[in-house]
């Protein structure tokens, strides 16, 4: 019976970590500028190790309820997206990332543990609902293998880049926020998949770049900057 009890403990165990996730999108700008990050990220999470807590508490994964939408974390549960782009905004005292038709949106990914690598893919959802996606390019990948692994990765940031259709229309309302898009992008895991949703804002629309910045703008923790 002992026995038993620890192999059923053991199996516990290994199906938690299975259902952790390994990868966070950090944060987020757009080519007409703007900050953002991927929704239910909780910026003081610790980036410099691999376990289950608290390491992964804020990674997204495309599992359960919101398997087809914009996910859930281990921390709180399924992401939302209107109280996930408040937290945003509230976040970085900015505006959404800002994104133009034919721009793109460049990204940092941090991966946790080794089945947070790439290869991601990237999708798009123009009335920011998250109940449609239309696949998009991505320019600037993150390594892995095709069961999106990679154990030299763990613990580390990678840009990730998504190219705009140069058609797209953005026409969610969240937040109050208008002209919004979200952008969803997910590896291969199985596990998984594993990744984020990021909320932007087609720049030059009627209320891009109206973002009220709060009070007192928190202190974000500082991530590396792969781009200009």
């Amino acid at each position: 019976m002992h026995n038993l009890k620890a192999l059923v403990s053991c199996a516990l165990l290994m199906a938690a970590q299975l259902a952790a996730g390994h990868s966070v999108i950090v944060d987020a700008v757009g080519d007409s500028g703007g900050s953002g990050m991927a929704l239910g990220v909780d910026s003081t999470t610790p980036r410099d190790g691999t376990n289950r807590r608290p390491f992964q508490q804020d990674a997204t994964r495309f599992r359960g309820d919101a398997e087809d939408t914009v996910g859930e974390t281990i921390g709180a549960g399924d992401n939302d997206v209107e109280s996930g782009t408040s937290a945003i905004l509230a976040e970085t005292g900015d505006v959404l990332p800002q994104v133009s038709a034919g721009g793109e949106l460049k990204m940092t990914l941090h991966q946790v543990n080794s089945d947070g690598a790439g290869p991601y893919t990237c999708m798009i959802n123009s009335d920011g609902t998250a109940e449609s996606w239309s696949e998009i390019t991505v320019t600037q990948n993150v390594e892995g293998n095709e069961r999106g692994r990679n154990r030299d990765g763990e613990a580390t940031d990678f840009p990730l880049t998504a190219a705009i259709p140069a058609n797209q229309e953005c026409t969610g309302t969240v937040a109050g926020q208008s002209d919004v898009c979200l952008v969803r992008c997910q590896n291969p895991a199985r596990a998984g998949p594993f990744g984020g949703v990021v909320p932007v804002q087609m720049a030059g629309g009627d209320n891009a770049g109206n973002a009220t910045a709060p009070a007192a703008k928190l202190k974000r923790r500082m991530m590396p900057k792969f781009w200009a």
